[in-house]
Formats: structure tokens, C-alpha cells, sequence
């Protein structure tokens, strides 16, 4: 049994016509079948080169109509446009079309009003779903064949949350993410709407929610030739740039923006916050996340234990998954759960991890020296770069940042610093704590000793080397922090002494002048009243002075600060 489809665009009067005859012809002869396909004007052209390009067919007009073996199936045989047709049924049916021109044109507006409210029903549909972007670049790399399934899942936005997908590559990746696209769909994971490949960053981060910036720029050049740091670093910040001119203009105000990978991750980030303006600096994190977990793995593999239960180890420094030499793992406040020990809890019971390993020389150079290798180490055993521990960690991350982490746990995350712990104008891993669904808090308030606030001071630099050697200017020059040549430290100091509080201005001056009477009598008293009304317009001078020579007498030393020059 034969099958003929008949397929045109809306506009289209000869294919309503041809649909007339083929419904002529079902009524007369019942072994007759036939399928309709009514394309919008704007899909037309494409649909019909993409159907002539697979069955290799020459037709460029519409309608177009073949017939199909339904029993035997194969290749359709093309029988042609509008006159062909009406020749086979003439020829095999004995049947022709005597439709006037008139009810052909009505049945043109008929299917072009039926095409526009199927249109519209479907977008209708579209509606009533209304996934989150989120966005995934450098999307060839390894990391994001782990990162995928996982999004999808629900396990990191929400298990009710609907996700349409933008994977941002450059043209010549296009078939990884085609086979990436493939196998997303093999998932049928019920939250992922929308897969869209691109090239083009303004379309993959155009109403984001969520970006995972996994961009890492080679030291290799065009000319194949390895630049220098600093070449290399104005690379990554022309690249930076973009992204923050393109999230500037195109994302949502309230996206949330990751970015990881090796290389100069802080620096990247730090381009990136201080270009994308329009976007709260809170809102753009490098994760640290992977550093963290490598050195709770350690700590649980010494202790024998899973590394689940390791908690509040935290990661100073550098956030790149190749920076573990630039880090410093403090362990001074890391716990441990469900430690196998001589002393049980419940859950919520745990113990010092320094005190369960009580091996101070291990923590001082294995440990170190472990966690530096790992890397390497993961490479020659993998020949590849690590990605499923890699996805592993931006999964845990973005989804504590969103929906929240439970406990009161701390874990590490690289921010733009706003002074705390000393350190300020750059990225820098820091304690944080998720208590809060799409936020962070920075846990400002630890005491750390002398040598971990050194080491402190010495990350920053290091970090701060790279914002140099391309942003110069950025560092902010002495002279800003002097008031009137006098150290703002050094005289805030000397404003909060105890003497201060305990002798307040106004009381000195009192006392000073008590004393003055007293010694010079009431002629000393009439020549001060005789002077304030001779000269009233002196007062705010006298004021002045008053307040100098109070501060002076809480502080003879105060003449002692030399101006420090700008």
C-alpha cells in the first residue's frame, strides 16, 4: 500500500488545492492514503533543502509531493510540484481538479490562519515552561561531559527546576558538542528542555542564571611560540573582558558566575569583577572547591576514615586546580566526624583533626608535599587532566550557592577581598559559609595566628604579582593612605587609647582652664572677655587650635610622627 505526502507552506494556493484533490481522492478510493505537512512561510526554504539534500531531490518550488512503500518501506519517490501531481491522478485515477481561483485563495488564508494559531498554541505551551539558562564555556573540555549529566539531574539547581542548556565552543569543537548534545538526549532527564550549541558568547550567555566559566588559555600563541607571563596574562584579560562587556549587557542582573580551571584563575577573575560592572562583585566567585577536596582527601586517608567527615578545612591563596603551590592549607580548625577513635558521638559530634593525626612532622611535609604533586600525579596516572573530581566540586559549589549548604559548615571560595584578614584589591581564597539560598557569607572573625597571617600576606603578593605585571596602575599608591602626611593607622591608634576614653577632650580643656584663672586671676579672666569681643570673628580659629593643643596634651608624641613623603 502506497502512502503520498503532500507538503507546502502556508502561503502557498497551489498546495491548498493539491489538499483539496488528495481529500477527493481519500473519499473515493479507500486504499488512497495521504499525510499533510503545512510549514510556516519564515521554515519553509530550509525544511525543503534539508528534505531534498537527505533523499538527494531537485525541487525548489511549493508544493512538493511523493509516495512512500508503507509496506515495504525505503526511499520515497518524488513525484514532483503542482502539475506533476494533477498529471498522476489524472493518468492512474482518472481524476482532476476543478477548483476555482477564488476558493483557492480562501484556502490559502484558511491555512495561513490555522499556521498562525498552531504557532501560537505551541509558544503558548513554551510558556508555561520556563527553564534557567545556564551557560558552560570552553565546553569541549573534560570537566563538562561530568558537569552535564549532573545539571541535568536536578541534583544541582533543584529537582524541580527546568534547565535549557548553552554549551560555547569555538567553531572548531562543534562536533564534540555535537556528540555531547547526543548524549544528553540519551539521558532523558526530564528537567533539560534545551540544548543549544554555539560560537557566539552574546547568544550562550543572553539571560543567564548561571555561567561556568571553564575557559583556560594556552601560553602557546598563534605562531606557536610560548609568550611571556605577561603576554600571556593581557591574553586572558582581553578574553575577560569580553565576557564582562557581554555579561554586562546581556545577562541576568543577579547571575551567578564560576570560574575555574588552571592557569591564572585569581587574575581572570579579577579582570573579569572589575569590568562587569553592572553585576554585584559578589555574584562572580573562582572556586577553590577542588583544592580543598584534595586536601581533605589526604587528611581522611591518613586518618583512615572517609573524607566526608572532614570538615572546616580551608584554602588560602590561589583558586586554580594547578595552584596547590601557592595555597596554604590551614588545618588549625579542621574537625573530624565519625572518626573510628576511642571516643564515639553522634553525628554531630567530632574531634580536632590535629589532634586525631598527631603527626606534626607529616602535617609539615608529606602532607605539603602531597598536595603539591597531586596534580601531576593525577595526570601521568590518567594521561588527562582530572575532570570528574573537577566536576564534581563546581557541582557541590553551585549548588550550595544556590540552594544552600547544610550545617554550619565552612568551606573555601576565592572573592574579591574587601580587607579581610589584611588582604584587599584581589581574589583570594577565603572561609566562607552557604547558610543562606543564593548567597554567601565571609567568615571574618577567625583569629589567625602570626605565622598563618604571614603566609597570609605572602599569598597576596603573589597574587597581586600578576595584576601588576598588566595593571600597574591598580595598585594603590602610598600617599592614599596618609592623612595630612600622618599614617591612618598610627593616628586612628592614638584616637582609640584608653587615656582617650578615659579623659575625653572637652574635660581637659576645662581643666586647663580652671587652671589658667586660678593663676592669672580675674585680670586674666577680663582680658579674655575683652579680646572675644573685640574679635568674634576669631572663634572657629580659636576652636581649631583648642582642638590641636587637647589632642597634643593626650599625646605629647604626636609631635614626634615625621610626615611620611608621597
Amino acid at each position: 500500500m502506497a502512502k503520498f505526502v503532500i507538503a507546502g507552506s502556508c502561503n502557498c494556493p497551489y498546495y491548498a488545492k493539491l489538499e483539496l484533490l488528495a481529500d477527493e481522492l481519500c473519499i473515493n478510493l479507500p486504499q488512497f492514503k495521504v499525510h499533510k505537512i503545512v510549514k510556516p512561510v519564515e521554515e519553509w526554504s530550509d525544511w525543503l533543502r534539508d528534505l531534498c539534500i537527505k533523499n538527494k531531490w531537485s525541487h525548489v518550488k511549493s508544493p512538493i509531493v511523493w509516495r512512500e512503500l508503507v509496506d515495504r518501506g525505503g526511499k520515497g519517490s518524488l513525484i514532483g510540484g503542482f502539475n506533476e501531481f494533477l498529471e498522476y491522478a489524472q493518468c492512474y485515477y482518472g481524476v482532476t481538479s476543478n477548483i476555482m481561483t477564488d476558493l483557492m485563495l480562501k484556502m490559502r488564508e484558511e491555512n495561513e490562519r490555522m499556521s498562525d494559531e498552531k504557532k501560537k498554541e505551541e509558544e503558548y505551551y513554551k510558556s508555561l515552561s520556563k527553564p534557567i539558562h545556564i551557560c558552560i564555556t570552553n565546553a569541549s573540555c573534560p570537566s563538562t561531559y561530568h558537569l552535564v549529566p549532573a545539571i541535568a539531574s536536578g541534583e544541582v539547581f533543584g529537582s524541580e527546576v527546568e534547565i535549557a542548556l548553552r554549551l560555547l565552543d569555538s567553531e572548531d569543537n562543534m562536533n564534540i558538542l555535537k556528540g555531547l548534545e547526543l548524549e544528553s538526549f540519551d539521558l532523558a532527564y526530564p528537567l533539560l528542555r534545551q540544548t543549544t550549541l554555539t560560537s557566539d558568547p552574546e547568544k550562550a550567555l543572553k539571560n543567564t542564571t548561571a555561567v561556568f566559566i571553564l575557559d583556560e588559555v594556552s601560553m602557546e600563541n598563534k605562531k606557536g611560540q610560548t609568550d611571556s607571563r605577561t603576554d600571556w596574562l593581557k591574553r586572558n584579560a582581553k578574553l575577560f573582558e569580553k565576557y564582562a562587556e557581554i555579561l554586562n549587557n546581556h545577562a541576568l542582573a543577579d547571575v551567578k558566575v564560576i570560574v575555574s580551571g588552571s592557569g591564572p584563575v585569581n587574575f581572570n577573575t579579577h579582570v573579569l569583577i572589575e569590568n562587569a560592572t553592572n553585576i554585584s562583585k559578589q555574584n562572580i566567585v573562582a572556586a577553590s572547591r577542588l583544592q580543598e577536596r584534595r586536601m581533605r582527601a589526604l587528611l581522611a586517608n591518613k586518618l583512615k576514615t572517609n573524607s566526608v567527615g572532614v570538615k572546616d578545612a580551608i584554602v588560602w591563596g590561589d583558586c586554580a586546580n594547578d595552584g596547590a603551590e601557592r595555597i596554604f592549607a590551614d588545618i588549625s580548625l579542621a574537625r573530624t566526624h565519625n572518626y573510628d577513635g576511642a571516643v564515639w558521638g553522634p553525628d554531630w559530634f567530632s574531634r580536632p583533626v590535629i589532634e586525631m593525626v598527631y603527626d606534626n612532622k607529616w602535617l609539615s611535609t608529606d602532607f605539603i608535599s602531597d598536595l603539591q604533586k597531586h596534580e601531576t600525579t593525577l595526570k601521568d596516572q590518567l594521561h588527562h587532566d582530572g575532570s570528574v573530581s573537577a566536576a564534581s566540586a563546581l557541582s557541590s559549589l553551585m549548588h550550595d550557592w544556590f540552594l544552600g549548604s547544610k550545617g554550619d559548615e565552612m568551606f573555601s571560595l576565592g572573592v574579591e577581598s574587601e580587607g579581610w584578614y589584611g588582604v584587599k584589591n584581589c581574589v583570594f581564597s577565603l572561609p566562607v559559609k552557604f547558610t543562606t539560598p543564593g548567597s554567601y557569607q565571609v567568615v571574618w572573625d577567625l583569629k589567625p595566628d602570626d605565622e598563618t597571617m604571614k603566609k597570609i600576606t605572602e599569598l597576596e603578593n603573589e597574587v597581586k604579582k600578576d595584576i601588576r605585571l598588566v595593571f600597574p596602575e591598580e595598585e594603590p599608591a602610598l600617599v592614599e593612605e596618609k592623612v595630612f602626611g600622618e599614617n591612618v593607622e598610627v593616628t586612628a591608634e592614638f584616637i582609640t587609647t584608653d587615656s582617650l576614653t578615659k579623659t575625653p577632650g572637652g574635660d581637659k580643656l576645662e581643666i586647663i582652664k580652671e587652671e589658667n584663672e586660678a593663676t592669672n586671676g580675674t585680670e586674666g579672666k577680663d582680658s579674655a572677655e575683652k579680646e572675644s569681643e573685640e574679635k568674634p570673628e576669631d572663634t572657629a580659629e580659636q576652636n581649631e587650635e583648642e582642638a590641636e593643643y587637647d589632642l597634643a596634651e593626650l599625646d605629647p608624641d604626636m609631635d614626634d610622627i615625621e610626615e611620611t613623603p608621597e
